[in-house]
């Protein structure tokens, strides 16, 4: 992280992590575990950023994935108002479920070579993290993108309307919502742009409503 100019370390309910052995691999850079923040889960971990990218190698989820240098393009292209960028990562073991893809922004590959497709989680954070700095280091910045957290009232509005126009089942809600957040989640959105679909979603609910109300009971 130092190497790359990265900061703010959050660590989601972490193991033993306070030991000798892990100061000593952070040589050079005792400051980014002695200020790192422990948080209870990962929407806590990501609220405030920006821009959220969650990194997994496995097949299949919610959301397509997108080439690493791609994602540090749009992260290096945030401009200095625009606030911070999340870069996710699942344990070694297992990387990120679903459901913690889904919640964020972008799902990212390190491409590899197919006769090895994992990395060890140091490799692939050294990876994200120097082609986050090579592309902050050149290119301007673009337009002022919704942030993840701005999306999130624009989520839940939505997810009540496609429920009330029964675009949603009632049983399971959550399940069949996973792949439609994501979607939201990962969409280049203006404020301006999550105010209409707000609207829109509002839209839906009291239209039904109304459509209800006059049926004959």
């Amino acid at each position: 992280m130092k190497a790359t100019g990265l900061d703010e370390l959050y660590l989601v309910h972490p193991g033993d992590w306070r030991t000798v052995e892990c100061w000593r691999t952070a040589w050079g850079a005792p400051e980014i575990l002695e200020q790192a923040t422990v948080v209870s889960d990962l929407a806590a971990a990501v609220a405030g950023a920006a821009c959220v990218a969650g990194f997994s190698g496995k097949r299949g989820g919610p959301s397509p994935p997108i080439d690493v240098r791609e994602a540090a393009a749009e992260i290096g292209a945030l401009g200095g108002d625009a606030g911070v960028a999340a870069l996710v990562f699942g344990p070694e073991s297992s990387g990120l479920r679903h459901r913690e893809i889904a919640l964020c922004g972008r799902r990212v590959l390190i491409p590899t070579h197919p006769e090895q497709p994992s990395l060890n989680l140091s490799h692939a954070v050294m990876v994200a993290a120097y082609e986050v700095f090579r592309a902050r280091s050149s290119g301007a910045p673009g337009p002022r993108l919704a942030t993840h957290d701005e999306k999130e009232t624009m989520i839940q509005l939505l997810r009540e309307g496609l429920r009330t126009i029964e675009a949603l089942p009632a049983a399971n809600t959550d399940g069949y919502f996973l792949e439609w957040e994501a979607l939201f989640r990962r969409a280049d959105l203006t404020p301006k742009e999550v105010r209409l679909l707000e609207h829109m979603a509002r839209k839906m609910t009291a239209t039904q409503w109304r459509t209800r109300s006059r049926s004959p009971t």
